[in-house]
Parts: structure tokens; C-alpha cells; sequence
């Protein structure tokens, strides 16, 4: 009998810490597991309602996205208290802006020297332990800059505990401490809305996010320049506030209110005195020839002013002091009134207006 208990007290010896260990790789497996459905919960109702929370109210948040206890959240399976730490460089909606965030109908406008500029670090980190405790300095909340960079760029693989200002006193090594990574940048999308040729004057264009508010967006180059949480409804209104477009937000655009119409590029791209010669020049060509006419064609006509253009540009370039620019921007001219007449030579002649 003292034989057998002997043998079986050394097979315990043997088997029992290797039987611990596996146990806290099962353990450690599945708290890494719980952390990443927490952060994927976060994310994901982060798009749903347009809010970021903060060290308050992140548990509340994963807990209503994922159906469970609050408890669940907070604390493991092994009863230990998770933690959720912001960087504190985080910047969001405006300079200096923290967590919780709200999105509004502006957006996030944090700004620099070269403009509007994405969200500024927006990361958190929800870090547990599966066994000894965390040490009691580490709470919920913004974290000092030396604390939370070190745990972000900390190799979990290590055998030592991130070189924080926190006591890990007692800590044999790094095997209980898990931690989760957040980095909220991929949830922003670039938006960038202007006015370019109103269709009449004060008419501008309109948009709102989510339906919170309408507003008026003004013929500035950068009108409207933001960042937005993807999945966020913009909607596009004429300047009569009637509904021209909606789309859901799911990378980086652009749009611009031309001539009364929303589009995604302004059409020929140029516009005089709120008149767009590209979509003109496009429907002229395309319209039908006049059968009657005499030797010139839409194209010829369109070619012949464009010559015209080139000479009288080379001629304003010479602050119009060279005449023989001048000269051959005058020929070109004839040419170009020549063209257009012939378009209309034949059986048909526009009727002649005396000049007043």
C-alpha cells in the first residue's frame, strides 16, 4: 500500500503541473477568445449607433451587442476584473475631443496645419488576466502615454510584462496578462461635398447624415470636408431641400452640386457664368446635323473654336503685346465665324438681327 500511494504521489508530482499549465493555455486561449468578441461587439455597434463609448460605459456597450450580463463583461471566468484603457493622444469630432464620442451632422473635424485631417489615435486597449490579479494601479480610463504605448507595442509572446509604471509585483511572467488591441481608424470614411455651379444665385446644395439635420453646403472648394463612422447614411438634397440621392457610407467619397444636380464629378469640367461648357459642347456634337448645310460639320465647328482659343491664349500670354500672335488670333477668329455660318449654309439661313 505504501508502495502504490509512493508511486502515485510521484505520478501526481509529474502530471499535476503539466495538467495546471494546460488548463491555463485552455483558459488563456479562451480569454483571448472573450476579449476579441468584446472588441468585435465594440465595433460593431460603434457603426450601428454612430458612438464611440468611453471607460463608463464600454461594458454596457459590448454588453447589449452581444446579449449577456453585464458581469460577463467586466469580469472573467476566473473572476478577474478586465479593464479598458483610451490612448490618451486620442483626438475625435474636434481638436482635443475625447471619448465618448456622438456623431453629429459635422462629423469629425479634428484639424492641423495642412487642414482637416482623420481622427487623431483613436485606439483602446481591454486587458485581463487569468491569474493573479492586475496590479492595482491599473484602472478603466484614459492611460498615461508611457503605460499605454508600452502595452500596445508589448510582444505577447514574451516572457516578461510590459515595462509600465504599473508594480507587477509577484508577476512570475507574462503568460496571465491578455490584452486586446482596438484601433478605430478603418471605421472613418473621408467625406468631401462643395458647390460648384449653382443654378441660381444663393442656390445651394444640401445634405444630412442620418436624417439628423439638413444643411446647406457653399460653393468654397472644400465645402463640407469630415470624417464619418462607415455605415452612416448621407443623404443629398437640391437647394429646394427635395431629396436628390442617398447612399450608405461605406468608403471615402466626393460630391459636388452642379447646376442643380448632385454628382460624383462636375460634367466637362468647366463652367463659366454657371454654365457647363463640357456638358454643352457634348449635347451640340450629339444633336442632329442640319442636312442643308454647307461645308462645315458640329465637329468642325467645335475644332475651329478651339483653335481660336489656343491663339488667343498664346496671345494673352504675350500680356497682348505681340502682333503677330495678335494676327494669328484674328484669322483663327474668322475662321471659327466662318464655321458656324456654313453650318448653316443652304437651303436654311438663321435670319440676320441688325446690331442696335
Amino acid at each position: 500500500m505504501i508502495g502504490v500511494l509512493a508511486v502515485m504521489a510521484i505520478l501526481a508530482a509529474v502530471l499535476v503541473p503539466a495538467l495546471i499549465r494546460q488548463m491555463d493555455k485552455i483558459a488563456g486561449d479562451q480569454e483571448s477568445a472573450a476579449l476579441k468578441s468584446f472588441g468585435d461587439a465594440l465595433q460593431s455597434s460603434i457603426m450601428r449607433s454612430r458612438a464611440i463609448p468611453s471607460h463608463t460605459n464600454w461594458a454596457a456597450t459590448v454588453a447589449t451587442e452581444l446579449g449577456v450580463d453585464i458581469a460577463s463583461v467586466t469580469n472573467s471566468p476566473r473572476r478577474r476584473a478586465r479593464f479598458f484603457l483610451i490612448d490618451p493622444a486620442l483626438q475625435v469630432g474636434v481638436n482635443g475631443g475625447g471619448l465618448p464620442y456622438t456623431q453629429n451632422n459635422a462629423g469629425s473635424i479634428v484639424t492641423n496645419s495642412t487642414g482637416v485631417i482623420p481622427p487623431v489615435s483613436p485606439r483602446v486597449l481591454i486587458i485581463s488576466s487569468i491569474g493573479r490579479a492586475l496590479p492595482s494601479s491599473v484602472v478603466s480610463g484614459v492611460a498615461s502615454s508611457t503605460d499605454f504605448n508600452a502595452i500596445w507595442d508589448w510582444n505577447d509572446a514574451g516572457s516578461a510584462v510590459p515595462a509600465t509604471s504599473f508594480a507587477w509585483t509577484g508577476w512570475p511572467d507574462s503568460n496571465d496578462l491578455k490584452v486586446h488591441r482596438i484601433n478605430f481608424s478603418p471605421l472613418f470614411v473621408h467625406l468631401l461635398l462643395t458647390t460648384y455651379a449653382p443654378p441660381c444665385p444663393g442656390c445651394l446644395g444640401r445634405y444630412s447624415i442620418d436624417w439628423i439635420a439638413t444643411n446647406n453646403v457653399s460653393t468654397n472648394s472644400l465645402a463640407l470636408e469630415s470624417y464619418f463612422i462607415q455605415n452612416s447614411i448621407l443623404g443629398l438634397l437640391t437647394h429646394n431641400s427635395t431629396l436628390d440621392s442617398q447612399q450608405i457610407l461605406a468608403r471615402d467619397g466626393s460630391f459636388v452640386y452642379d447646376q442643380g444636380v448632385w454628382r460624383g464629378s462636375i460634367v466637362g469640367g468647366t463652367s463659366v457664368g454657371g454654365l457647363d461648357i463640357g456638358s454643352v459642347v457634348s449635347k451640340f456634337l450629339a444633336a442632329p446635323g442640319n442636312s442643308a448645310a454647307g461645308a462645315s460639320t458640329q465637329a468642325q465647328v467645335v475644332q475651329a473654336m478651339r483653335d481660336y482659343m489656343d491663339a488667343y491664349e498664346a496671345w494673352a500670354a504675350s500680356n497682348f503685346s505681340n502682333n503677330g500672335l495678335k494676327s494669328t488670333a484674328v484669322t483663327k477668329q474668322d475662321l471659327m465665324m466662318t464655321a458656324v455660318q456654313n453650318l448653316y449654309k443652304g437651303s436654311y439661313y438663321p435670319p440676320e438681327v441688325a446690331c442696335p
